[in-house]
């Protein structure tokens, strides 16, 4: 059913920007990605210390906008909304533009319940179009959805990396997925980093902030922002999400020295609003719970005022340490990360 100008002027007045960030707009410099395996840390190396990388008086600065709205089971209803807020994003001089989890397709076993009759054909037409919105306002996007493999395999639960010409760069699987994700998705076995306006940034969805070793792994690479999209929302009420996201986001940061863009759906009931963490364990800017909003914060960023580094040797993680949990596909479709949706 299509839009009411009503419907429109509402959603649209639902789009509240808070914490403007003073750098201008420029032009982007988008560097190739390090996305296989064979990209994963080396243990024996010493550690890079991201956060330090760059600093707060660093001339390049990379302008990131993170949205929060209540995603939904119909992905032409949530495209309205990153629609919207790619042009707020864009208003305000921002690089990239950040969705969150399933934020276009949906979250299984929560906004439908199976992908059996999924209409792949409309989540696809939907991605089409933001790709063009992409090219047409020159921002990138990372755009939380879910990558059809084929008729027999799970797909997997995915943020595309979307670049100022409307390409797919890269694709993130979500690596660790909680019991409830692996009745409906394939796990994802590959991390993701890319260099933008001179930062380079990595990829991750939700129940990855509980495993360590993905922070760890993201700091080995060399990334100095966290670019993690969740779902902890559509719930009846308070349980223990409403503390563990606030308190684990910072601390992985304050570990291994990185920042964070940490977003969440505001479906009610939302557990908690989308922030900006910083490496001395801090929260910049938080948006409120149960609304829709957005957040632009500019990086490489600096402390706060009376903030410190924490951690001066990040720790190493084991030989045998895993990197998913679930089970991957083997398909050519999950391997490559510039499949079409």
């Amino acid at each position: 059913m299509p839009t009411t100008s009503k419907e429109k002027i509402t959603r649209r007045q639902a789009v509240q920007v808070t914490g403007k960030a003073l750098a201008g707009a420029a032009g982007l410099n988008a560097l190739s990605s390090l996305t296989s395996g064979a990209g994963l840390p080396k243990f024996g190396a010493a550690p890079h210390l991201g956060g330090a990388a760059g600093g707060a008086n660093s001339s390049q600065k990379l302008r990131i906008a993170t949205c929060q709205f209540p995603v939904g089971g119909i992905p032409a209803e949530n495209a309205n909304y990153i629609r919207d807020f790619m042009h707020a994003a864009a208003g305000q001089g921002a690089h990239l533009l950040h969705t969150s989890e399933g934020s276009l397709s949906g979250y299984a076993g929560s906004d439908f319940a199976t992908f059996e009759k999924y209409n792949w054909d409309a989540l696809r037409k939907e991605v089409a179009d933001l790709r063009t919105l992409a090219a047409n306002l020159k921002m990138w996007l990372v755009l939380g959805s879910a990558h059809f493999l084929d008729e027999n395999a799970k797909p997997t639960n995915c943020l595309y990396l979307i670049d100022l010409q409307g390409e797919i760069v890269d694709r993130y699987d979500k690596s660790f997925c909680t019991e409830g994700d692996q009745k409906y998705y394939s796990a994802g076995n590959r991390l993701v980093t890319h260099e933008i306006q001179g930062v380079k940034v990595g990829l991750a969805i939700c129940y990855d902030i509980c495993w360590p070793q993905l922070y760890i792994a993201y700091r080995k690479m060399g990334v100095t922002v966290m670019i993690h999209s969740m779902y902890n929302a559509g719930d009846k009420g308070k349980n223990c999400l409403d503390t563990l996201n606030n308190r684990e986001v910072p601390t992985r940061c304050a570990d291994n020295r990185l920042w964070a863009v940490a977003n969440n759906s505001s479906k009610p009931y939302s557990h908690w609003g989308s922030f900006i963490a910083r490496p001395d364990a801090t929260i910049a800017k938080e948006l409120e719970i149960n609304k829709p909003g957005m957040l632009v914060h500019d990086f490489p960023d600096s402390l706060a005022p009376d903030g410190w580094y924490h951690n001066h040797w990040p720790m190493e993680m084991a030989e045998n340490t895993i990197m998913t949990w679930g089970t991957p596909s083997d398909h050519p479709r999950q391997r490559d990360g510039q499949s079409e949706p």
